[in-house]
């Protein structure tokens, strides 16, 4: 009996290990099966959906899924191997994830960060208990990230180790570059970042990942975020050196490959971003070293100094792009060198379309540094590709101070000793038309030495229908209180006016003993070395003359008249043979005193003649250095009535000295009877029957 109850008990036990092994070996068969149906529930019941994948293989270690696909296109896997042991599987605990190359979208809107069907994951509150997750190593992730400003991909290595609550993820070397058109050349970040509750933490060094700038510093960036306040903070730093043949902006910047820009200097910067549920605010600190823009349309300048800006995006924060300038300084890179270094100080505001900027310029010479030169003001709408541009101010001159060749060192010892005050206003309007510009100038009291002549007290207004180049709104008048260039010439006014060839003197008048002296251009442009003028002599007195000369003893009547001309060489200007002439018949009459008269028969006759000499002809030239020694000939022709019946006489003289002293001094520094006495050949023959007066 026991016997066949141990024989029952035998086969009882035996079909149900024959079950068992059965029911495994069905399991085993169908493993996969079951674990893509359990591993679908779970991330159905944490609100994952939908969710394709394959699991290829399931051992007693590990398991493998394939081709995942999880909110069609949210995130996209080609492969993940988990490895765990049985006791930390039924725990929910695995040892590690692999994970092949992967496929994220992610979406930065106002609303904050979207990861699409992986939100309810990440967000920590779905349900089906929680998810443990172990240490995550990515061969290579693709991150296709959407953002109101444009969309960028993200693409590299990287690894994710839990603790606690937070998520790390390590980055070796993550690329980010713009898809579609890119205005920026991708860079590499590598660093960190942090996910924890919620709160995105990053902490990243850049580099160029450009192919001719690959491996370039570019900087560092850290802050946070908090997708459930929707706030955070960016801060980043860094310094960038161009130079020729090394770093180029083109290389960083593609949008800026049209434009050819020659780019030096250093560029150090500290950036600051403020996100709020309102908005995102940005700010900058840009520090420029020798910053060189060369070979533009206006030149080559360089820029040295701090520039503020700040931009405010989205919302209530919404602003336009603000710069302040607290004192950028430029300096003419252009040869020659056009204009003295400046200081900048102001704003410029950038509300798209309009670029807008309210700046003082002040010098930045030691000698006269802070002076302020003038306000720069304008405006540019970038869809109307129409703007202008204005510059006025008020310049009070002085010598060694503010003046046109320290302010404009093209004309250093052209224009110096310069007093008196300018105020100026250029205008500059741009327009699909091309570039118009136009200015004004008023001057008052302004005196100024140049190498050909000292002028004081010039007065008057400029209109200028064209600065580059320079052309005057037809002729242009101004006062001249004193000209002095070789002889004083008070109270002139000068007509002038300026083309593409260069600036002429059109109608420049003197008065001058009771008549005047006039100078007109003969060449192009004044300011060439050659220059040439003609002077003109209208009307002049003889009496009027005299006594600015204050020759003792010698009086004239008659007016002279003709035209000498003059040019310039070396700064000086230089009398070539002119012709003067006695516009009518006159008297001359020198009563020297008796030591003026030497002994001899021909100079007491010459003598005699001078005491009521009545000329017919009276000629003269000049020719010679204004500014130095010139030669003066004087050819008489008349009688003295009281002398042999009025017999004719000719007398020509030669005298070499300086015209300067003569006319400043009021001494010629001879007298008449030395002229008699130096004549190479007898100026006079009497008559043969002498009878004397």
């Amino acid at each position: 009996m026991q016997k066949s109850i141990k024989r029952r008990l035998a086969l009882v036990f035996g079909l149900v290990l024959l079950v068992a092994a059965g029911g495994a070996a069905w399991l085993w068969t169908e493993r996969l099966a079951v674990a893509e149906q359990a591993i679908a529930r779970a991330l159905s019941d944490r609100g994952v959906a939908p969710a394709n994948f394959r699991v290829v293989f399931l051992g007693l270690r590990s398991i493998v899924l394939a081709d995942i696909d999880i909110g069609e296109g949210d995130a996209v896997v080609d492969s993940v191997t988990v490895t765990y042991s049985a006791g930390e599987l039924l725990s929910g605990r695995v040892r590690s994830i692999d994970v092949g190359k992967a496929r994220l979208r992610v979406h930065l809107e106002e609303g904050g960060i979207s990861f699409g069907a992986l939100d309810p994951l990440l967000a920590g509150d779905a349900g089906g208990g929680p998810l443990l997750l172990p240490e995550i190593a990515a061969e290579r992730v693709e991150i296709a990230l959407s953002t109101p400003w444009g969309e960028a991909l993200l693409s590299g290595p990287a690894e994710l180790m839990p603790s606690g609550t937070a998520i790390a993820v390590s980055l070796p070397g993550m690329t980010i570059e713009e898809t579609g058109s890119p205005r920026l050349a991708p860079i590499v970040a590598a660093g960190g970042v942090e996910l924890n509750e919620g709160v995105f933490g990053f902490d990243l060094s850049l580099a160029s990942a450009a192919a001719d700038a690959e491996g370039t510093a570019l900087g560092h960036v850290a802050g946070n975020y908090d997708t459930d306040g929707r706030a955070g903070n960016i801060r980043a730093e860094g310094a960038i050196a161009f130079a020729r043949g090394g770093l180029r902006p083109q290389m960083l910047a593609p949008l800026l490959a049209p434009y050819h820009l020659d780019l030096t200097g250093v560029v150090a910067y500290r950036a600051e971003a403020e996100i709020s549920p309102d908005g995102v605010l940005a700010t900058a600190d840009i520090d420029l070293d020798k910053f060189a823009l060369h070979q533009t349309a206006a030149g080559s300048a360089s820029f040295s100094g701090l520039v503020k800006v700040s931009k405010g995006f989205g919302g209530s924060t919404a602003s336009p792009y603000r710069v302040g300038l607290s004192g950028l300084r430029i300096d003419d890179l252009t040869a020659p060198q056009r204009f003295a270094p400046v200081r900048v100080e102001g704003d410029v505001t950038f509300g798209a379309p309009v670029l807008d900027w309210r700046l003082v310029a002040r010098s930045a010479l030691p000698a006269i540094a802070g002076s302020r030169l003038g306000d720069l003001t304008g405006s540019y709408n970038a869809d109307t590709q129409k703007g202008n541009f204005r510059a006025a101010g008020e310049l009070g001159f002085a010598p060694g101070k503010v003046e046109l060749q320290t302010l404009l060192p093209v004309l250093l010892g052209k224009v110096t000793r310069m007093s008196g005050n300018a105020s100026y206003v250029a205008d500059i309007s741009i327009s699909e038309g091309g570039i118009a510009s136009s200015g004004e100038a008023t001057l008052m009291n302004v005196g100024f030495v140049t190498p050909a002549a000292s002028f004081e007290g010039i007065g008057g207004t400029v209109k200028l229908a064209s600065l580059l180049p320079p052309r005057t709104r037809g002729p242009q008048t101004l006062r001249v209180r004193m000209l002095e260039a070789g002889l004083p010439l008070a109270n002139g006014v000068v007509t002038f006016d300026m083309d593409r060839d260069g600036l002429r003197i059109t109608d420049a008048r003197w008065p001058f003993a009771g008549g005047q002296v006039v100078l007109v251009s003969r060449g192009a442009d004044v300011l060439a070395a050659d220059a040439r003028f003609d002077l003109t002599v209208e009307h002049v007195d003889l009496e009027a003359l005299l006594s600015i000369v204050e020759v003792p003893g010698l009086t004239a009547t008659g007016q002279i008249g003709g035209t000498i001309p003059v040019v310039l060489r070396d700064g000086d200007p230089v009398l070539l043979d002119g012709a003067l002439a006695a516009e009518d018949e006159g008297i001359i009459v020198y009563l020297g005193a008796g030591s003026d008269i030497a002994p001899g028969e021909e100079t007491k006759l010459l003598t005699d003649a001078l005491r009521n000499f009545h000329y017919t002809e009276l000629t003269g030239g000049l020719s010679g250095n204004a500014n130095g020694e010139l030669v003066l000939r004087l050819g008489l022709r008349g009688s003295n009535p009281d002398l042999y019946s009025g017999y004719p006489f000719a007398i020509n003289v030669k005298l070499e000295g300086s015209l300067a002293d003569v006319l400043r001094r009021g001494t010629v520094g001879f007298r008449p009877m030395e002229l008699i006495r130096d004549q190479s050949a007898p100026a006079v023959t009497p008559p043969a029957d002498k009878t004397g007066p």
